[in-house]
């Protein structure tokens, strides 16, 4: 069958043909039963495309498989020397020798940082202040007891103030 017999089909299977190519398709299908068999084929194509299959069909090709690869020729490969390429290959310790280099490299950049991040010792300017004399101020010191004038709330806030105290120092959060 020629390429145009198939494109022929093709477009019958389609139903874009009319008037003589739709009577030519027909006598061609009709006379020529490799026609009829590659009809089949683009019908069986369109109907699976267009989901008007029923069901799953079992189709055997290992048959004609095997025909056709009775058909082929035998590839046979000629024996060829295998040319070896001029590549240079990499050090038996390349890697080695990487994960060294890298692992220095990190160290040093480490150092750097440090070094780097350390506070300079800059000398600040004084600036000499006059002397002025200042009234001295007692600040009462802050202490874990209060001056309450009822004895039953001092009672009750010294045993809050045990209780944190006790609580206080178990967590060592505070």
């Amino acid at each position: 069958m020629t390429i145009n017999q198939n494109e022929l089909l093709s477009a019958f299977v389609d139903g874009e043909l009319q008037g003589d190519e739709f009577e030519q398709a027909l006598q061609i299908v009709t006379t020529n039963e490799q026609a009829r068999t590659q009809l089949q084929r683009y019908q069986l194509a369109s109907d699976v495309l267009q989901g008007h299959t029923l069901g799953n069909q079992y189709v055997d090709l290992t048959s004609q498989i095997s025909a056709a690869l009775v058909d082929e020729p035998v590839f046979t490969q000629a024996s060829t020397t295998n040319k070896k390429s001029q590549v240079i290959p990499f050090p038996k310790q390349f890697w080695k020798q990487a994960t060294g280099l890298a692992v220095a490299a990190s160290v040093g950049a480490l150092a750097v940082m440090g070094v780097m991040t350390q506070p300079q010792n800059q000398l600040i300017p004084v600036t000499p202040v006059a002397a002025i004399d200042t009234p001295v101020v007692t600040v009462a010191q802050a202490g874990n007891r209060w001056t309450v004038g009822e004895p039953e709330v001092e009672h009750r806030l010294d045993t809050y103030l045990l209780d944190h105290n006790e609580y206080a120092g178990a967590s060592g959060v505070f």
